[in-house]
């Protein structure tokens, strides 16, 4: 069910100073990145006892372990001892070992080793890894910072419904693209969740997509835009029937973006890394990768990507200077945006 939200016309964007201020950042950190689920990798880079996954979430380090039973447990990626690391990148691991005093841990994060204590110094049932909550959604690998973090799938299942048939579950993860860009994690959202400047800012995209038949629908905790293909210009591949070549941009928030073509799967994470500026992480997965035309998709989404790093290091600037504060959102075109300020109000109280 498509949610109503405030008429568009009586809406105003957020002030400027929540792009540049850094009060108005930690003040996310704590209430929306500590509490969101937050995406970390995919199930077909961790699917065998011992793999493990690194992250950060909000200046937290994370890791994820796939155990011997296959369920997945997540830690702060950080030493009881003295806070040192326990892996430094995703690897496959028997146990875990700090990387600074050389503690050991079991996978499942209890403390087996204390290197420089004896036994009767220290109660080794004290020092265990701090967990997290980490969940699996359509072969994608989620955790939670938060002591009551709300069901993912209640949240974003409508998805499964709105794609179908297409289910990425099993795609094969490929490689990971990341780029730092100078300017606020929401100014990219922002960008992302309109394609009001598609004919403006991506020529060549203008010509893959109709863009006279762009759609944008509003749901409780996601948005999606979505457009039928040109499957002739298109780099994604096509769909063995005309109904499913389209392509599916979803924004889940606050910080994940799924684009879905037909066949391919791209994921971004939006990392904020301080108030004016973020990384992007750009993860590709395929249905079938052999046959997947990897090369040409990854040199057009560089291409775009490297459009968007422009307009918005470009916009930063803007919001940055003393000629603007708010703006007014088109009625027709930038729904998505406001849904996503919308609960970024909400969610800061504000």
């Amino acid at each position: 069910m498509i949610k109503k939200v405030n008429t568009v016309e009586s809406q105003f964007t957020i002030p400027s100073k929540w792009y540049y201020e850094k009060n108005f950042l930690d003040h996310e950190k704590k209430e929306i990145f500590l509490k969101e689920w937050q995406l970390v990798g995919s199930h077909s880079q961790i699917k065998n006892p011992g793999d493990i996954l690194v992250a950060e979430i909000a200046n937290n380090p994370i890791i994820v372990s796939r155990q011997e039973d296959k369920t997945l447990k997540g830690f702060y990626n950080v030493c009881q001892h003295r806070g040192g690391p326990l892996a430094y990148e995703n690897c496959s691991l028997s146990k875990l070992q700090c990387k600074y005093h050389g503690w050991v841990y079991d996978l499942n994060g209890s403390l087996k080793s204390a290197r420089g204590f004896k036994n009767s110094e220290l109660n080794i049932e004290d020092y265990d890894l701090t967990p997290v909550n980490v969940t699996e959604w359509m072969g994608q690998v989620f955790v939670n910072l938060s002591n009551t973090p709300p069901d993912l799938s209640n949240q974003i299942d409508e998805i499964k419904t709105l794609i179908s048939p297409i289910d990425f579950s099993n795609y094969t993860f490929k490689f990971r693209e990341s780029y730092k860009i100078n300017c606020n994690w929401k100014v990219y959202m922002d960008n992302f969740l309109e394609g009001f400047h598609i004919p403006f800012v991506h020529p060549e995209l203008n010509k893959v997509i109709d863009y006279k038949s762009y759609k944008t629908e509003i749901y409780d905790r996601f948005s999606l835009q979505w457009c039928p293909l040109d499957i002739e210009l298109s780099p994604y591949g096509k769909s063995p029937t005309p109904e499913e070549n389209k392509a599916f941009y979803f924004t889940i928030f606050p910080n994940i973006i799924l684009n879905i073509a037909p066949g391919r799967l791209q994921t971004n994470i939006v990392e904020p890394k301080d108030s004016k500026t973020c990384v992007v992480h750009f993860d590709y997965h395929f249905d079938n990768p052999e046959k997947a035309n990897i090369e040409q998709d990854a040199e057009f989404s560089e291409l775009v990507q490297q459009e968007d790093i422009l307009i918005c290091e470009s916009v930063q600037k803007g919001l940055e200077s003393n000629g603007y504060d708010q703006g007014k959102f088109s009625p027709l075109h930038e729904k998505g945006v406001l849904h996503f300020q919308s609960l970024i109000r909400g969610s800061l109280n504000l």
